[in-house]
């Protein structure tokens, strides 16, 4: 077979050769040739046709960690610049459909209260429960601008930037899911976006085998540390009747972590919950006990504070977590 290569500039049919061909034809992208085809595809240089023939084939093969790469190489190109907003952690938040409610915002919360400046960003989803809603219930407001961003973290430590307002194409292409029927190759690219180009990022993965998948993009882009762990929905949020493996990438180095559960199954239901966003604030302000919630805050706020640096070990972390959340009414009145 001929070496094919695809470069930016040439017909998309030569992306489609090269990841369409079969099997035994067929191979991933490279990360430049990654980089090319995503700017193709968000500069709006191929039809509907191709599009959608590129993306179901991606999914159909499987993603590989230099494709996402590549493409995040080209995503990033041409986002707004939000370095000014000097982000500690980002948080990507891109579950369709939640099916518990969204307790990942208090863990959050808690971060920032440590003295960490947290950007979480996003889509809409579906149903009552997503993590707009949650946001809006607990007093958090959308960042409508750069500006506004910056000055809720300035504030507070914690932003949310909806994904319309950093790219209006990439927002686009997830609303394909209706019509193609699946998730695609985006939802992993939007998920390691980072937009501000954070210290640290988090991520919550739905698929085990997108755990690898995330760690070895982040060993080829050569960023700072990272935590991939499956999370309820998809989401960066910690299940706290199970051992929660999170894979710790670092100066291109993965290291796996196993944490302890939290609850045993048999004392404290995790699955059933009304899917109210009134219990989050209800849960931060003290008039509602829930032991499940608070473990899923506490744990999953444990790991943002290792990955942080703020805590030596996991059991450190824990406790660090744990202590902030006991503390939060004074913390929150200081800031």
């Amino acid at each position: 077979m001929a070496d094919l290569v695809y470069r930016a500039g040439e017909p998309f049919a030569n992306v489609l050769r090269i990841v369409g061909r079969g099997p035994t034809l067929g191979r991933p992208l490279e990360v430049e040739e990654a980089e090319a085809a995503m700017a193709a595809i968000l500069d709006g240089r191929l039809d509907e046709l191709q599009l959608g023939a590129f993306l179901l084939t991606l999914r159909t093969r499987g993603e590989a960690a230099a494709e996402i790469a590549g493409f995040l190489r080209a995503a990033r190109a041409r986002l707004p610049d939000l370095s000014a907003l000097a982000v500690d952690l980002d948080w990507p938040s891109y579950a369709d459909a939640h099916k518990q409610l969204p307790w990942f915002l208090l863990a959050a919360r808690l971060v920032a209260l440590s003295g960490a400046r947290v950007l979480i960003h996003g889509v809409a989803g579906e149903g009552p429960a997503g993590t707009r809603a949650a946001l809006a219930a607990l007093g958090v407001p959308q960042a409508g601008t750069v500006g506004e961003a910056a000055r809720a973290l300035d504030r507070t430590g914690l932003a949310y930037l909806p994904l319309e307002g950093l790219s209006a194409r990439l927002a686009e292409l997830l609303a394909l899911k209706p019509r193609l029927g699946v998730r695609t190759v985006i939802n992993s690219l939007v998920r390691a976006l980072d937009p501000a180009g954070a210290r640290a990022r988090i991520v919550g993965v739905f698929h085990p085998p997108y755990l690898r998948l995330h760690a070895e993009a982040e060993q080829i882009l050569g960023r700072g540390p990272c935590a991939v762990f499956k999370g309820g929905g998809g989401e960066a949020q910690r299940n706290p009747e199970k051992p929660c493996r999170v894979l710790h990438v670092e100066a291109g180095e993965v290291r796996e972590e196993l944490w302890p559960a939290l609850l045993g199954e048999d004392r404290h239901p995790w699955r059933q919950e009304p899917l109210e966003v009134g219990r989050l604030p209800d849960l931060w302000e003290g008039r509602l006990e829930a032991p499940g919630p608070i473990a899923a805050v506490t744990g999953t706020a444990a790991i943002a504070l290792h990955l942080l640096g703020r805590a030596g070990s996991m059991a450190a972390a824990q406790s660090l977590a744990e202590a902030l959340w006991r503390e939060r009414p004074r913390l929150a009145r200081a800031a």
